[in-house]
């Protein structure tokens, strides 16, 4: 899945990339109107595209009434913008994904589990990019415990459509320098 550019990966084109940035400028400050030359910059669209696109999330109610070539003013408070950013921010969503799934797969749970790669970072842009999940075993784990990660791996590689793989460590310090700085931890539910 293309966790960097969700919205444009939804919405190919100018639709999508018009969006995409007022998504972002929803999120610093949703008040303001738009500069024109400004949004064409960001989106990489031409001025005909940008007042095409614009008219018709002006249709949605996303964009308050306007004349073309005036700057858009965006209504903050519509129902969409909460569904717009959920999107543009999935991959935040994948830590709670694999906390939810988690006690279903690991009895008892890892000591240490973490996520870390492309998917979990939000720069995933293909189906190859991985998210790479690391635990420690539980001292206290059942023999075929190992059984339960790989079957929790296998869900989760279809949920985000990515690869998921997993590495064990030995330990907390181990498992952290195998994630690395971008790592997340998961803290079981």
């Amino acid at each position: 899945m293309n966790f960097r550019s969700p919205l444009s990966a939804l919405f190919p084109g100018t639709s999508g990339r018009l969006l995409t940035a007022l998504v972002g400028h929803h999120s610093l400050d949703a008040v303001r109107p738009l500069p024109l030359d400004e949004l064409s910059d960001t989106a990489a669209v031409t001025p005909a595209q940008r007042e095409t696109a614009l008219f018709r999330l002006g249709l949605l109610g996303l964009v308050a009434p306007r004349r073309s070539g005036e700057a858009p003013r965006l209504v903050p408070g519509h129902i969409a913008w909460d569904a717009l950013h959920q999107l543009t921010h999935l991959h935040r969503r994948v830590a709670d994904t694999v906390r939810e799934r988690m006690p279903a797969h690991l009895h008892p749970a890892p000591e240490y589990p973490s996520l870390s790669g492309a998917v979990v970072q939000g720069t995933a842009t293909h189906p190859a990019d991985v998210l790479e999940l690391i635990v420690v075993r539980p001292a206290d784990g059942p023999v075929d415990w190992e059984d339960g990660v790989a079957a929790l791996v296998a869900r989760l590689s279809r949920a985000p459509g990515n690869v998921v793989v997993h590495r064990s460590a030995r330990d907390a310090r181990e498992a952290e320098a195998m994630a690395g700085a971008g790592a997340v931890r998961v803290v079981p539910a």
